[in-house]
């Protein structure tokens, strides 16, 4: 027996007295989510006897009714419970195209629309958008902040996104991963702290089992890269105190609440009362943000600008806080040695 999607399909394809109209499909698929056709005619800025009329044309075209009244509301009948699968791709399909065309855009106008986790957006993009805007200053730049998984899912509606390892969701279509920012996540903990001498050339995870620790939310890059290398060595790390935002970490340490784990880039213009410290050396651990990019076909020149100066500027201060590091480093053994 045939499905009601095909039984639905069919009659599309059979109507000849009236020709379906996608914006009449997307219409219908609004009034249902709207649960209202005043409702979808305001958001549509559209009079009720419009879309009134456009429901009429899209039951003709499909042969049968797709949606009845129940009280004041609209609710879909059978064979229109099987249309709106075709009118929610339809309505993401518009969505990409829009994005796609907006992506097309020149560099003299515009809005790029740009996504990032607080930890991007707070520490490793505002630069790089500085000098954008002072090259392209017809282009508006709007960042929204969200977590990684929330970003993945909104891809459609941004034309850049930048996240921290790990990545553990699926690339969206027409998009792909660039690694951008390569950092380090290091320990950081107050001046007089009782082991400062002791860890200032570096310090294994394992040494820091029996201290407290602040942690950041869950959804953190940096806890999650901690957490894996924790998991590595088969340790077991007591949850003491837990803040969001690596801010609020550094005041917690600066409290003396506890020690904890930041990205190297975090520190670079905190006051001298907290140290830092490489994890595991000689190795370190390493840390990386990314940006979600369009495929090749998809970009547009204004989008490639600005993954092009992205580039430019995170190698740049990349070498300058591999010096700062080294200095820092130095400066530890000169010290006790003499």
């Amino acid at each position: 027996m045939e499905n009601d999607n095909d039984f639905i399909f069919q009659k599309i394809q059979g109507a000849d007295t009236v020709e379906l109209n996608p914006n009449h499909l997307l219409t219908l698929l609004k009034v249902i989510r709207e649960k209202s056709v005043t409702r979808a005619a305001e958001l549509l800025n559209l009079g009720q006897p419009a879309i009134s009329a456009r429901l009429r044309q899209l039951n003709m075209a499909v042969g049968e009714p797709l949606y009845r009244r129940k009280g004041h509301e609209v609710v879909l009948t059978p064979a229109g419970e099987g249309l709106m699968v075709f009118a929610v791709a339809l309505e993401e399909n518009m969505k990409k195209a829009e994005g796609y065309i907006r992506r097309l855009r020149g560099l003299s106008a515009g809005t790029l629309r740009i996504g990032a986790t607080v930890t991007a957006s707070n520490y490793y993009i505002p630069l790089s958008l500085v000098e954008f805007q002072k090259k392209f200053p017809g282009i508006r730049i709007s960042v929204e902040t969200a977590p990684t998984h929330e970003l993945f899912r909104r891809m459609s509606d941004l034309d850049l996104g930048f996240v921290e390892d790990p990545i553990e969701e699926e690339v969206p279509e027409t998009f792909q991963i660039k690694r951008w920012w390569k950092d380090q996540i290091v320990l950081i903990y107050w001046k007089d702290h009782p082991k400062a001498d002791r860890w200032k050339n570096g310090v294994m995870l394992e040494e820091l089992i029996d201290y407290p620790i602040i942690w950041r939310e869950p959804e953190s890059g940096v806890r999650k890269t901690i957490e894996r290398e924790i998991e590595k060595k088969g340790l077991r790390f007591k949850l003491c105190f837990e803040v969001s935002g690596a801010d609020a970490v550094k005041e917690a340490v600066r409290a003396k609440m506890g020690i904890g784990f930041v990205a190297r880039r975090v520190l670079e213009h905190s006051n001298s009362d907290l140290l830092f410290s490489e994890i595991n050396p000689p190795h370190g651990v390493e840390w990386w943000i990314n940006i979600i990019e369009p495929n090749d076909k998809m970009k547009s020149r204004a989008t490639q600008a600005l993954v092009d100066l992205c580039m430019k500027m995170s190698n740049r201060i990349s070498e300058t806080s591999e010096q700062k590091t080294k200095n820092h480093s130095l400066k530890n053994a000169v010290g006790k040695t003499a």
